[in-house]
């Protein structure tokens, strides 16, 4: 089902990190899940928004989003662009550049990462969705999903356990 809601989707460890303290997300390809449809839910984005530490990350992972159109936060002026991209920059506050990006687009908005994005977009109420796949594994450190205390509201809607021992939780936050 498609809807033009906000997702914030993300795999976390089960210590509440979402990387390693130098960004590395090794666990994720420690720890594959295999019927998991990604592909499946990537079909349902209309576009990405994260920061800009995420941003030049994934641009070092390689680009993988075609032109899908991308908002990065950031107050660091513009960025690199790699061949292809849609992508945008903005320096305005998390939640109103999250409401207003997603009003412009037609299908969910991917809140990408990283974990202030997360943190300041359900604060500031303009995330619908939290998709949280728990990896089994604790990293001790790193960086964590929440930057500040968020108490909700959250409903849990769906829970999936996968074979590899990981656990999808998909709660709505709006009441």
């Amino acid at each position: 089902m498609v809807s033009r809601d906000v997702v914030a989707m993300v795999a976390v460890t089960l210590d509440g990190y979402v990387a390693r303290r130098d960004g590395s997300v090794d666990y994720l390809e420690k720890h594959p899940i295999a019927e998991f449809d990604f592909a499946g839910f990537v079909d349902t984005i209309g576009a990405l928004i994260m920061g800009s530490t995420t941003y030049k990350q994934t641009i070092g992972w390689g680009w993988e989003w075609g032109d899908l159109p991308t908002m990065v936060l950031t107050t660091r002026g513009p960025l690199d662009i790699p061949d292809g991209a849609n992508v945008q920059f903005t320096a305005a506050p998390t939640a109103e550049a999250i409401r207003t990006f997603s009003a412009a687009t037609q299908k969910r908005l991917w809140v990408f990462g990283g974990g202030n994005v997360i943190t300041d977009g359900l604060i500031g109420g303009a995330v619908d969705t939290l998709d949280i796949t728990v990896m089994p594994e604790a990293i001790g450190s790193g960086i964590p999903l929440f930057t500040e205390a968020y108490d909700g509201p959250l409903k849990l809607e769906e829970s999936t356990g996968y074979d590899n021992g990981a656990v999808r939780l998909i709660y709505q936050t709006q009441p």
